[in-house]
């Protein structure tokens, strides 16, 4: 059994073992762990899950909020805290979601324990993003920019590598794919102004990282 089929067995023994999980309001340290565990083999970097709810807000056109709210987590208590110590909104939707399958696989779908073992394990894989691609030796990272929604597979390494290339990590900032030089294009961070060269025939994400970490090994 390899590490994605088993903690999908796991957490789908645990949806499994409450009926009604509205109803759960604390869970044994064993059971957090397992939490935890798919939180982290889906991609995302937790601190811990821990006890609360988070509601989301509805803006106006401008940006600015309605006032009224939505549950990111109706069905499980329990949220994701991210490194920073922040509720992290996108895991915690994430994981109720997961939740909500389980449940919805066996009142509506009639699906058995290993059918939900099976859509676990390819929802765990379809969830982890694009491993960052190291972009200087002081360790800047370009990241994938985050999916609008659950249900949207992630970018990948040989995906096509456009204008808008992604996110610099701690930064925050969108990066850029510009034209630089006659031989070379640069991505570009729109906050800090960060400048990286590569070859302009590169087409992929993977091409990107094999091209930067063949500068590395030369420096």
């Amino acid at each position: 059994m390899n590490a994605t089929v088993d903690i999908a067995t796991r957490f789908v023994d645990l949806a499994l073992k409450y009926k009604r999980w509205d109803e759960v309001k604390e869970l044994p340290t064993d059971e957090i762990q397992v939490l935890f565990e798919i939180v982290c083999a889906a991609g995302f970097e937790p601190k811990e899950v821990a006890l609360g709810k988070l509601v989301g807000h509805y803006l106006y056109q401008d940006g600015s909020k309605t006032g009224e709210t939505y549950p990111i987590n109706d069905l499980c208590s329990y949220k994701v805290v991210n490194q920073e110590g922040e509720s992290d909104f996108f895991a915690t939707g994430w994981l109720d979601r997961t939740f909500r399958r389980v449940a919805f696989g066996v009142a509506r779908n009639g699906e058995d324990r290993n059918k939900l073992i099976n859509t676990i394990s390819v929802e765990i894989e379809r969830s982890i993003p694009l491993e960052p691609i190291q972009l200087t030796p002081d360790e800047d990272f370009l990241c994938e920019i985050l999916p609008s929604g659950y249900a949207i597979d992630h970018t990948r390494d040989d995906d096509r590598l456009g204008c808008t290339a992604g996110v610099h990590k701690y930064c925050n900032s969108w990066m850029d794919r510009i034209r630089a030089t006659k031989t070379h294009d640069a991505i570009v961070c729109r906050k800090c102004h960060l400048r990286v060269l590569f070859p302009k025939e590169v087409e992929t994400y993977g091409e990107l990282r094999q091209a930067l970490a063949a500068k590395f090994s030369t420096v």
